[in-house]
């Protein structure tokens, strides 16, 4: 079949010239408009849930959420592990699902069983998280104005709005976009504190305050009125405000100047407080009670007072907060320094950051031109969209890096190909043989790029950079080569041109076949690859399948052709200088070999043993981590710090990074966002540190061994970088358990082990606290294992809280239920919505809170006042009040502890009918109840403040508390098999460990090799027989495997590189490589012993003209993967200095790229001569038929 297809392409060469050029039109095209990613993402679908529950311990919140959620989802199809955090007001569960469970299906699911949830709390509504783990692809925080002082314009409840109604919305409606997570700034709210003596006064409650609050702020319609021939619609407006939005008023959004803009927005807020103030809430003889009546401080006595106390503009109980380090800029964009050359930084305490998240499965790089477009719509100073002097200004945008690492692919390509087309020359001897073969390897790859194209798919930096152009044009090398050689041979010169060029083709068309058949099973492994492994290199894959395929059809198709049109008029030549001296110093030393094969046996044998020895010493880790420019630092405070204490602590590590010149910008985020998307408490902060271009990293160490050769200094590693970090970070915030990662890298190791940290053991058991004990003795043998680093208990203990437990006895005197004393505490110390402020789209709450003083302190929420409603007492008579006069105020003891005047009523008579509250009884909060003892038994020697959980860890419904820890400078393999020794003795029944992160990953990626390897070699072997017919041809080709792996090892253990899944995938490559060079040896061993020629003179000439394309082949296979496997790059620093840097990018292709570039110069400096020898032993005996029908 390929026969006439050959023969059709060299009869219609115009034809296949013009397929050739619009392959390369169109794959050009692919190549520009591919999506690019720069690591792809490895984990599976994984939807996550969200239910938060204001106020909740995180005892309360497993008890009354997670758990009931933790039911309802479990059982779901495909999944395979739900992991879940409850923590203060807030239950996160993530639903793993299996590799093969499409995205939107799991997230179809997991919406679907949510509907059947029983049991939750009232208001608690559990929606799913937007977040993925390589999601977050552009990170911008939003610059506010200054005044004379310095001081912002904008207070960050203005930012904070502006980011969750306006911005947020705005980039939901960019394609690919699935939504913006924001942390810091504050949200909005107005408090009303009423004061309990006020309310007992009035004979108002808090239940009638709510009410008056409610009703008071709605508005209603009318129906229609009929006015003539129109009608109009009646509405009555009772909303606060009038429900206007004053940030979307022409005052704001169309003034120049920001305090303008600014003073309008504080106007609006006190128009709104006065309305709050001027509500009634009852009547008493005909005169109004209003709400500034019932707070803190009564009527205004000055207009000044007017948000001071009473009925203020807060914000909601902050969960964290932002801010942000970065250098200081002149006019120019020039960085600004002291006089000691020092970096001069603006550190801004607050700002609102924001993160735009990509939608799971999506294109980056559309997505990011999508939201660059509307970046620039919003930053319009006249589009009239942010505030004035709004700005948002980007500090993170995935593109950076993807425009990195395709760079580095870009340069390693032309590095390669050319490489390559000089190898070609140099063993041809003719440029234009060597420009057909060379063509065929940029239209190999760009028909690859179409065909990922045309399928919707995407390219990264694995797929195309460790993609070897020796091994997708070998099948072109084959064919031009034949050509080439029977063409100079003089043989058949009677022939015309057309049949000679259709017999060279016709002798290696089977040789083509068998040896595309060969390699399409050698990537068997690759095409099987499951898991993370198979998310990572199943793209390397196709693109490699396709480049394949390509690179076959150039070979039957194109260069046929090409080889009619270029080299028609070649003469007969014999090999260049070059080829002959290579083919006679091979045959000397093939002659030695033959002549001594058992000691050359013995010496391979031997080599093979040593190689085994010292393989017990190759380290083994999962993927090597890929270089995305930044570092993300994570510092866990002890679990009952507060935000401030944290925020004071993370000011000293901010001062303490700023000292690194190699450091671009701080962002640093403490706590957790308002929405919930990262379950964390506040004894959190997490930095995320730019790098700059490793160019502009200063000479600071002294340079040793061959980096003398570049000068005296050099620039730290950033292995260095992080060592000298971490230790002045302990230094200046002692205490504090400090972890160092990248963005990405992060990310996807939390979603895939669901444990913040690369590595961790994980122990289960039922009780929190010794959960916590064994933890830490964990914790304290990994800190003596050798290259653990960044080790750290997830505490599950140690958040104080302050408990209130009811009193039976004490409450049954009184008449006083759970949800009356619940009530209290919820409204008195947390605060409870009475309504809704609504301003246009925005939604702030209106909330009734006791005065600060109230709740200040334990004391104080001891003595809140708690009025007894269903303990009614007879007559007019107020407890500790003397009788209420018509004028004046009446005075009595009030709930400051002071004999203060009380306000009183105008009018006749204090008659507040059905209301009045002098008869009722008022008790202390601290006389309804009585504390745990240590017992847990209620006694009043008990304290009332008692440890508790800070974040309970679940797995598949079992408790769990997780050591995390990071291996450095050591393998991976090795520092976990010793961590286990070091632990092994610690967990007693029934608890239990398992160990995760990038070591569970490495285990079954091995797993799954190692079964899927020996099944691809039994292929091989199966079709080695057909084509040979011979057990023993079949297994000398295959020993020829073993040979090129031993110079893989080799290369791995020289380099000091540890063995990971992408040296596996380069070890697979070389299977292919290693038996198609074999095949074709043998078959000419065959062909020329079936011609009657002797075996020691059949192996000679055998050997001889299989040198060039050997050596040419391998040297391909070397020169184009050199460039990935050196991964350094020239460049001149900022001072002058000439130094190589390592790019952004190689670190994932350079393991594949080693073992490649070694086995490959094994093949050419032993197993040339192992085929040889090996078939010496044999050969004498009668070939099989057919067996070298694939010698060319």
């Amino acid at each position: 079949m390929l026969q006439r297809v050959i023969g059709w392409a060299v009869d219609n060469p115009l034809i296949v010239i013009l397929m050739g050029i619009m392959l390369g039109g169109f794959g050009g095209l692919a190549f520009v408009r591919v999506n690019v990613e720069a690591y792809p993402d490895p984990a599976p679908a994984i939807v996550e849930v969200i239910a938060q529950y204001p106020g909740a311990s995180a005892e309360e919140i497993e008890r009354q959420v997670t758990i009931p959620l933790e039911v309802t989802l479990a059982g779901m199809p495909g999944l395979k592990t739900t992991r879940t955090r409850s923590l203060f007001g807030l239950s996160n569960l993530r639903c793993q699902f299996e590799y093969d469970v499409p995205y939107e299906k799991a997230q179809q699911t997991v919406i679907n069983r949510l509907q059947f949830t029983q049991a939750l709390p009232s208001g608690v509504i559990p929606v799913l998280s937007p977040t993925s783990p390589t999601g977050e692809i552009y990170r911008y925080t939003l610059s506010v104005p200054k005044d004379a002082s310095g001081a912002d314009i904008y207070t960050l409840n203005d930012i904070k709005a502006l980011q969750d109604w306006s911005l947020e919305r705005e980039f939901r409606r960019v394609p690919r976009i699935i939504d913006v997570t924001s942390a810091g700034g504050t949200v909005k709210r107005y408090e009303i504190r009423p004061d309990p003596d006020r309310l007992r006064r009035y004979g108002v409650t808090l239940g009638q305050f709510q009410s008056a609050l409610a009703s008071a702020n709605q508005n209603t319609g009318g129906d229609v009125l009929a006015q003539g021939g129109n009608a109009v619609n009646v509405r009555g407006i009772g909303l606060y405000g009038g429900g206007l939005d004053p940030m979307q008023s022409k005052e704001v959004l169309g003034a120049t100047d920001p305090a303008a803009a600014a003073a309008k927005l504080r106007s609006e807020d006190d128009r709104r407080l006065r309305a709050l103030r001027d509500t009634v809430v009852t009547t008493i003889n005909n005169t109004p009670v209003r709400v500034e009546d019932l707070v803190e401080g009564g009527p205004l006595t000055y207009e000044m007072e007017l948000g001071a106390r009473g009925v203020v503009v807060g914000n909601q109980t902050r969960l964290g907060r932002v801010s942000l380090s970065t250098p200081k800029k002149d006019g120019h964009g020039n960085v600004l320094k002291d006089a000691d050359g020092n970096v001069l930084w603006n550190d801004e305490e607050e700002k609102v950051q924001c993160i735009v998240l990509l939608r799971k499965g999506e294109d980056s790089l559309p997505a990011l031109a999508g939201v660059h477009t509307k970046v620039d719509e919003l930053n319009d100073a006249n589009g009239g969209r942010l505030l004035p002097g709004v700005k948002i200004e980007p500090y993170y945008d995935r593109t950076d890096l993807i425009n990195l690492t395709t760079e580095t692919v870009r340069e390693n390509l032309v590095v390669g190909i050319a490489l390559v087309s000089l190898i070609l020359l140099v063993f041809l001897g003719n440029v234009r043989v060597a420009m057909i073969v060379a063509i065929n390897i940029p239209l190999a790859l760009l028909f690859a790029f179409a065909v990922l194209y045309v399928r919707g798919r995407s390219a990264n930096l694995l797929s195309i950079g460790a993609v070897d152009f020796g091994i997708i044009v070998d099948s072109s090398v084959i064919m031009a080569e034949n050509i080439y050689r029977k063409l100079t041979s003089g043989e058949d010169t009677e022939e015309s041109l057309r049949d000679r060029i259709l017999h060279s083709s016709g002798e290696i068309q089977r040789a083509l076949l068998f040896s595309t058949a060969i390699m399409v099973c050698a990537f068997i492994p690759l095409f099987a690859m499951k898991g993370a492994e198979g998310q990572l290199f199943g793209p390397m894959a196709d693109t490699y399948a396709f480049a394949l395929a390509g690179g076959l059809m150039l070979a039957v198709v194109l260069t046929p052709v090409l080889c009619k049109l270029l080299l028609g008029n070649v003469r007969p030549t014999r090999d260049n200088f070059l080829v002959r001296g290579m083919k006679h110093q091979y045959l000397w030393a093939l002659g030695y070999c033959l002549r001594f094969r058992w000691l050359f046996v013995a010496f391979m044998l031997s080599l093979l043993a040593v190689t085994g020895l010292a393989l017990g010493g190759l380290g083994r880790e999962f993927m090597p981590e890929l270089e995305e420019g930044n570092l993300w630092v994570r510092g866990m405070y002890p679990r009952n710090a507060s935000l401030d204490n944290v925020a004071e602590g993370s000011r000293a590590a901010r001062a303490v990074m700023r000292k690194y010149p190699e450091i671009d910008a701080i962002a640093n985020q403490m706590g957790r966002p308002d929405d919930g998307t990262d379950p964390e408490g506040f004894y959190k902060s997490e930095f995320f540190v730019p790098l700059k271009p490793r160019g502009q990293w200063p000479a600071t160490k002294p340079a040793t061994g061959w980096y003398k050769w570049l000068g005296d200094m050099r620039p730290r590693t950033k292995q260095e970088l992080v060592a000298e970090m971490t230790a002045d970070l302990r230094t200046a915030t002692p205490g504090v358990d400090w972890n160092f990662s990248q963005n990405i890298r992060d990310n996807v190791m939390e979603s895939i082990s669901g444990v913040k940290g690369d590595n961790s053991v994980k122990i289960y058991g039922p009780d929190l606290n010794e959960l916590q004990r064994l933890a830490e003795l964990v914790e304290a043998r990994l800190h003596k294992v050798p290259g653990v680093e960044d080790v750290g208990v997830l505490d599950v203990m140690g958040q104080p809280n302050l408990e209130l437990p009811w009193d039976p006895e004490k409450c049954k005197r009184w008449g006083v239920s759970v949800a009356d004393l619940q009530n209290v505490i919820q409204t008195a110390v947390g605060g409870q919505a009475a309504t809704q402020m609504r301003e246009g789209e925005k939604i702030f709450d209106v909330t009734l809170r006791w005065p600060q003083a109230l709740r200040d302190n334990e004391r104080a929420i001891l003595d809140i006042p708690v009025d007894i409603l269903n303990h009614q007492v007879s007559g007019g008579y107020q407890a500790g009040t003397g009788p209420t006069r018509t004028t004046g105020g009446a005075v009595g003891l009030t709930t400051y502890g002071s004999t203060n005047a009380m306000p009183s009523l105008w009018g006749s008579q204090f008659n507040a009918v059905g209301n009045y509250l002098g008869g009722t009884p008022r008790r202390r909060l601290g006389d309804l109840i009585t504390p745990y003892g240590p017992d847990g038994k209620q006694t009043a020697d008990g304290s009332f403040v008692r440890p508790g959980a800070s974040m309970i860890f679940r797995e598949q419904g079992r408790r769990m508390i997780a050591v995390k820890f990071s291996v450095r400078g050591r393998d991976l393999a090795g520092a976990v098999e010793d961590a286990k020794k070091a632990t092994a003795d610690l967990i007693p029944l029934p608890y239990k460990t398992e160990w995760g992160g990038e070591f569970e990953q490495m285990k079954d990626s091995e797993a799954r090799l190692l079964l899927i390897i020996p099944i691809a070699l039994a292929l091989i072997f199966v079709l080695l027989y057909l084509a040979f017919g011979s057990l023993l041809d079949a297994l000398v080709v295959l020993s020829n495997v073993v040979a090129l792996s031993v110079g893989g090892i080799w290369a791995l253990l020289i380099t000091g590189t540890n063995f990971s899944t992408s040296a596996a995938v380069g070890f697979v490559s070389l299977f292919g490589v290693a038996i198609m060079g074999g095949l074709l040896m043998v078959s000419y061993f065959n062909a020329l012993r079936a011609q009657g020629l002797s075996l020691d003179e059949a192996i000679r000439q055998g050997a001889e003209k299989r040198v060039r394309p050997v050596v040419m082949t391998g040297m391909t296979a070397i020169l184009g993967l050199l460039p990935a496997a050196l991964a350094l790059r020239p460049e001149t620093d900022v001072t002058g200095h000439f130094r190589l840097i390592e790019p952004i990018g190689v670190q994932t292709q350079r393991p594949l790229a080693i073992v490649v570039v070694g086995g490959m110069i094994t093949s050419l400096l032993l197993t040339q001569y192992l085929m040889p020898v090996l078939y010496s032993f044999y050969g004498h005996r009668e070939p099989p038929a057919g067996s070298g029908s694939m010698a060319h």
